[in-house]
């Protein structure tokens, strides 16, 4: 999943899958969680620096943050991806990869109404 090849169909799957579907995206997307996909994030960005790649990758993450899961969202903080984001964010040059990790940030932070994860963030030091 994690080659450059598998993130472009993955990525492109999941923008295929109409807005109505909602809950079929979901199952996808909770099938990418399911194969270690925040837990392998950081060194898969870190080891491609393909542009395609990072876009692509960025994209899923950001699909995934949507779920507003609250042990994705934790797990996302606690395998330091969010600390990654920030700091990716802050140095990169890459308006898609930027829009996406601003995706997830959002998605993160705020869910349907809801700002209790940001109280999270900040509880777990990703945030003051």
């Amino acid at each position: 999943m994690f080659t450059e090849g598998g993130i472009v169909k993955l990525a492109s799957n999941i923008k295929a899958i109409p807005v109505r579907e909602k809950e079929f995206r979901k199952q996808v997307i909770r099938e990418v969680v399911s194969a270690n996909f925040i837990s392998k994030f950081i060194e898969q960005y870190d080891s491609n620096t393909e542009e395609v790649y990072r876009r692509n990758l960025t994209y899923v993450l950001s699909r995934v943050a949507y779920l507003g899961d609250k042990a994705v969202i934790s797990s996302l903080v606690k395998s330091g991806v969010i600390k990654h984001l920030i700091t990716t964010w802050e140095h990169s040059t890459d308006s898609e990869v930027m829009f996406n990790i601003s995706a997830t940030l959002q998605n993160v932070a705020y869910d349907k109404g809801d700002f209790s994860h940001v109280d999270h963030l900040v509880e777990e030091g990703v945030l003051t």
